[in-house]
């Protein structure tokens, strides 16, 4: 039996350009990007389900009709749920490491899931990586290239993205951030 792909209209009600936050924390970046860019739809996907409904709540008092939150694991949700090619940005910003190697199986940065990443993103989609982690934001970028994403220079962070309450707690390690591309 085929997977089922869920259609953006479906989630949404229009056709607009979907870009998706995975781990949004508190929602600060997800909602101030929404704020200012009406005209695209933003999908968060948050493990912790208090926080999704926070967020969800934050985005309603806002009066954000483009934002919906889900409350769920990132790796199934990309890798199940999103269909191919319809992804015109993904944010990941101070994903947790998992130092621990017993907790190698949970880090997003590994290539099953930078693959996903890759499948899902429309042709010149991007995808955004924040990290006080300088080696992590090193190796991840030779596992999206494996995965046919190509690095742009100079990256930065979106306009209209405010800094998160974890960059701000960690700002004495510098922030470290990498955009990568998939090729139209």
């Amino acid at each position: 039996m085929g997977e089922t792909r869920v259609p953006w209209a479906a989630v949404f009600g229009n056709d607009r350009p979907v870009e998706v936050e995975i781990g949004p924390g508190r929602g600060d970046v997800l909602l101030a990007l929404a704020a200012a860019a009406p005209a695209t739809n933003f999908f968060a996907i948050e493990r912790a389900a208090h926080a999704a409904l926070a967020i969800t709540e934050k985005a309603a008092a806002r009066r954000l009709t483009n934002v919906r939150v889900v409350a769920g694991d990132a790796r199934c949700i990309v890798g199940h749920l999103v269909a191919e090619t319809s992804v015109a940005a993904y944010h990941l910003y101070f994903p947790d490491p998992w130092p621990k190697t017993r907790h190698r199986a949970r880090r997003l940065t590994d290539p099953s899931f930078a693959a996903e990443l890759a499948r899902t993103l429309a042709p010149g989609g991007v995808l955004h990586l924040a990290s006080d982690l300088a080696h992590l934001v090193d190796a991840f970028a030779a596992i999206l290239a494996a995965a046919g994403l190509v690095p742009e220079a100079g990256a930065a962070p979106p306009p209209g993205r405010p800094t998160t309450a974890f960059e701000r707690k960690y700002a004495q390690a510098g922030t470290h951030y990498a955009r990568w591309r998939r090729p139209a």
